[in-house]
């Protein structure tokens, strides 16, 4: 048995005081490889995204999630049944003002080895502040 499941983006920007924090490349939808049962093991899901943030500095990155944030979870396209996974920013590199970060989103094997057949997605609302 396979599941295929997305995590879609929704991209919102903040500022504070007088800096402001802006996605100069706004992240795609992270989608995880269909999983398997049988295997149960720990996948991830990327995709790059870059910050520019007036008067220097990095971004604090908050995620929620529209099936719930604590913990962030997907949710079966037709049952009320969820997958829990987390998500992360990794900092790549600055490139001319620019900050490049990788989004990571996981889900633990353990999370999905009984899950019920079907597809799962949910939408977060990333948000990054100065």
């Amino acid at each position: 048995m396979r599941w295929s499941f997305l995590v879609g983006l929704l991209v919102l920007t903040a500022n504070a005081g007088a800096q402001v924090c802006t996605f100069t490349t706004s992240p795609g939808a992270l989608v995880f490889a269909p999983l398997d049962p049988s295997v149960a093991t720990t996948q991830t899901a990327q995709v790059a995204a870059t910050v520019r943030c007036t008067a220097g500095g990095s971004p604090t990155w908050q995620f929620s999630g529209a099936n719930g944030s604590a913990p962030l979870r997907m949710k079966h396209a037709t049952q009320n049944f969820f997958i829990p996974y987390t998500m992360q920013s990794l900092f790549i590199s600055p490139g001319g003002g620019n900050q490049r970060y990788t989004l990571i989103a996981t889900v633990l094997g353990q999370d999905y080895e009984n899950a019920l057949v079907g597809s799962y997605q949910d939408v977060v609302t990333v948000t990054i502040v100065p």
